[in-house]
């Protein structure tokens, strides 16, 4: 669905939303970012461009899954980390980048450790992100303007 809504200032939108993804923060290891976040954005965003997520729910599953593996073999390829970082590191680490939420994140977990992929689908309703990221994202060509940015501004180097 293509849908552009009148007196949206989509370029105000992306100018905030680019500003917290190059504040988005990841962890290095000697030296080297891991991309596990960026590489779960693109995927969200091929998912919208395949029509598989056509509302601002989505869910650890299989299509995102191997998407997400696919898109991480593809930046890690020359990577010095033997094994990609399991999607359940950025679908739980994102929530504090401040656009991204979980619905059910409440939840007792343990602070500091990341839950397993069985936990967040047993536990997380479904993530969400800011109503306003998401009417941008509807938009092709905004969506391709995220996609070449986060490529560019996180991906670049791997």
């Amino acid at each position: 669905m293509n849908k552009v809504i009148l007196f949206f200032n989509y370029e105000a939108c992306f100018k905030h939303y680019t500003a917290a993804i190059l504040r988005m923060r990841q962890a290095k290891v000697h030296g080297e970012a891991i991309v596990a976040k960026p590489v779960l954005l693109l995927a969200l965003l091929e998912a919208m461009d395949e029509d598989v997520i056509t509302n601002n729910r989505f869910h650890i599953d299989e299509w995102l899954e191997e998407k997400y593996n696919t898109l991480m073999e593809k930046f890690t390829k020359n990577s010095q980390f033997e094994k990609i970082t399991g999607i359940e590191k950025p679908f739980w680490n994102l929530g504090s980048e401040g656009f991204w939420h979980l619905k059910n994140s409440t939840l007792f977990h343990e602070k500091g450790v990341t839950p397993s992929k069985h936990w967040l689908k047993e536990n997380v309703e479904y993530a969400y992100l800011d109503e306003s990221l998401w009417i941008m994202l509807l938009h092709k060509e905004w969506r391709m303007n995220m996609r070449n940015f986060i490529c560019e501004n996180k991906l670049k180097n791997n």
